[in-house]
């Protein structure tokens, strides 16, 4: 039987098929992308497309996507990962000088940097990104003051932190410590601005955020800025974990 899982959402398959992000709401709101089997609610750009859908515009299937590629990208801060073609610090200034269908895999906030996975190839993407998955990404967090060990043992046994008016329960995950005031966690979630919500949980303030990991593959020999295109085995390290 075929699996039912949510291989990819609906704007990857339109990336991946080389629909730029720009256009793709448009084309939802005006009726021109339809699903095979029908969806049981409006579709949505985050929706998640099965194993065995076909997603339709202007009733016919989407294009075969081009060959598989994935790069490494240093995000520097001040680089947003949201695609906005008028915002000079988008990351769509970066996307555009790569082939069509290219996208960023997850996201760092624009105060953070390291590592960045770009690719046209969407089920790699779901394989990285879904929550079932629990895959491993490791930061580097210089704080403002002295890390002690009971704050180690609460990030380890799993931090609960408050975002906003909502209280979070983050999962355990490794915490060590690399300097008086640095640290280094491996996670195997990513909410929204988690590392820093879980710091000011226990009085750190967040200096510098560095993403240094994503499975197996640490963050390549690029000066900030740069873009290094993956080989196989090198896709394969950051698949792993």
């Amino acid at each position: 039987m075929m699996s039912q899982l949510p291989r990819q959402r609906l704007w990857q398959r339109l990336t991946e098929a080389g629909i730029p992000p720009a256009s793709q709401q448009a084309l939802l709101d005006a009726g021109r992308l339809s699903l095979v089997p029908a969806a049981t609610a409006p579709l949505k750009l985050s929706h998640w497309l099965l194993n065995d859908s076909t997603l339709l515009l202007d009733s016919r299937a989407l294009p075969a996507v081009p060959p598989r590629q994935y790069w490494a990208y240093h995000k520097p801060v001040g680089v947003d990962c949201n695609v906005r073609t008028s915002d000079p610090h988008s990351i769509a200034t970066i996307l555009q000088h790569l082939p069509a269908g290219v996208f960023a895999i997850g996201r760092l906030d624009k105060d953070s940097c390291g590592l960045l996975l770009l690719s046209n190839d969407g089920a790699f993407a779901q394989r990285l990104l879904h929550p079932t998955q629990q895959h491993q990404k490791t930061y580097r967090v210089q704080v403002d003051q002295a890390v002690t060990n009971s704050m180690l043992q609460q990030l380890q046994h799993g931090l609960r932190y408050q975002a906003g008016p909502q209280w979070i329960e983050a999962r355990p995950c490794m915490a060590e410590r690399r300097g008086p005031t640095q640290l280094e966690l491996t996670l195997t979630e990513g909410k929204n601005r988690q590392i820093r919500y879980m710091c000011r949980q226990l009085g750190l303030k967040v200096l510098q955020l560095q993403r240094i990991r994503i499975g197996a593959l640490t963050l390549p020999d690029l000066t900030v800025g740069e873009l290094q295109e993956l080989n196989p085995q090198q896709v394969a390290m950051a698949a792993s974990y």
